[in-house]
């Protein structure tokens, strides 16, 4: 379980943090979230993910896909660091010269560990989808699934097979395999 603290974090708080080896630093709700480096079959599954989605960015000029650790400024007490995060074309402008995010990407994808699964399921989820995020992946390689939550959903969809990615009007298959290949 990631460590958490009792005082009311900023994103200028967040912009004072030194940077740490070994430790991601996320404010949830002003709440300072820390948590460990991730393992390697986790940064193997959202390399696998990110590759994917920027593969069908490009080929069909959808915009642009960054892989962690990269800043996600929701509000003034959420800022996140998601595993893969897609902004469309129309909507770079939320991206700074520094490279931060300012305001919500069109797809957030997130890789289930151990160490984060719940906060990831919970209060992380809750954040992205209230900030207005429209579709948010969670990625669980141990069960081999995603949980694709988009705007307006009481529940996810459980995928276990091949999952669509809607954007810009289109729709993508992406086989699970290739996801959670090895």
């Amino acid at each position: 379980m990631p460590d958490r603290s009792t005082i009311r974090y900023t994103y200028q708080d967040y912009l004072a943090i030194p940077e740490e080896p070994g430790r991601r630093y996320e404010i949830v709700d002003g709440e300072l979230v820390v948590t460990p480096t991730p393992r390697f079959r986790h940064q193997e599954v959202a390399m696998n993910v990110s590759r994917l989605l920027a593969n069908l960015a490009v080929a069909h000029d959808l915009g642009t896909v960054v892989q962690s650790p990269v800043t996600v400024h929701l509000h003034e007490e959420g800022v996140v660091q998601p595993d893969v995060v897609f902004v469309a074309t129309d909507r770079l402008g939320i991206v700074d010269p520094e490279g931060a995010i300012h305001g919500p990407p069109d797809l957030v994808v997130e890789v289930l560990s151990p160490s984060n699964r719940d906060y990831d399921r919970g209060p992380k989820r809750k954040q992205y989808m209230q900030s207005g995020v429209p579709e948010l992946w969670l990625v669980d390689a141990d069960e081999r699934s995603v949980e694709a939550w988009r705007t307006g959903a009481q529940e996810p969809e459980v995928v276990r097979d091949a999952l669509t990615w809607r954007v810009g009007g289109r729709r993508f298959q992406i086989d699970l395999e290739d996801v959670f290949r090895e």
